[in-house]
């Protein structure tokens, strides 16, 4: 069995259009819609990015089936270590030709979930159409990277050895120093630029 749709939010999303087929909304289990809510939610970024109307109606068929949104919400909630370590990586953002927040952590100790995190949180900003996390984890240097699509960052990270998608990217420079990486990533993002 192959179910391609390439204008899905998710996997969640797809998952729940073939539910509408096959079952009624009140055989599935509160705990299961909920978490494909969750899944939902969280790939399109609080109904944000990638969403149309089946992401939607595949929303409200979950609802139907007894989906609680504070439960969904309550599931995304944080210790408040890693709320402060978020910010302190959004604290060291430096904007880049105006639009382009790249964010360099020197010492280890950074979550790749928490990086991840203030890499979204970047993107909230105002004007900001792209963000950058560097941080130190052992001798490498780990790499997040989120667009609101107008900057394909999978590409600018593939220059790094990096990969992803257009929005959402990610790599590892082995035995690299934060800084050097950052003007390697600079670099990479100005030959974007140039093209």
């Amino acid at each position: 069995f192959s179910f391609h749709e390439p204008y899905a939010s998710s996997a969640s999303e797809l998952v729940t259009e073939l539910l509408q087929y096959l079952i009624e909304p009140a055989d599935l289990m509160r705990g299961e819609a909920e978490a494909l809510l969750a899944g939902i939610v969280l790939d399109t970024k609080h109904f944000t990015l990638r969403t149309g109307g089946r992401t939607f109606e595949a929303a409200a068929f979950l609802r139907r089936a007894g989906a609680d949104t504070a439960d969904v919400q309550r599931l995304f909630q944080n210790e408040l270590s890693d709320m402060v370590s978020r910010y302190d990586i959004v604290r060291r953002a430096e904007l880049y030709r105006g639009d382009i927040a790249v964010s360099v952590v020197p010492q280890e100790g950074v979550d790749r979930v928490a990086a991840a995190q203030a890499a979204d949180e970047l993107l909230t900003l105002k004007g900001v159409k792209a963000s950058f996390v560097l941080y130190r984890n052992g001798d490498n240097v780990l790499m997040s990277a989120r667009s609101l699509g107008e900057v394909n960052v999978q590409v600018v990270l593939e220059a790094l050895g990096g990969g992803g998608n257009s929005t959402t990217a990610g790599g590892c420079v082995e035995n690299g120093d934060p800084l050097d990486v950052r003007s390697r990533l600079v670099a990479a993002i100005d030959a974007y630029f140039e093209k």
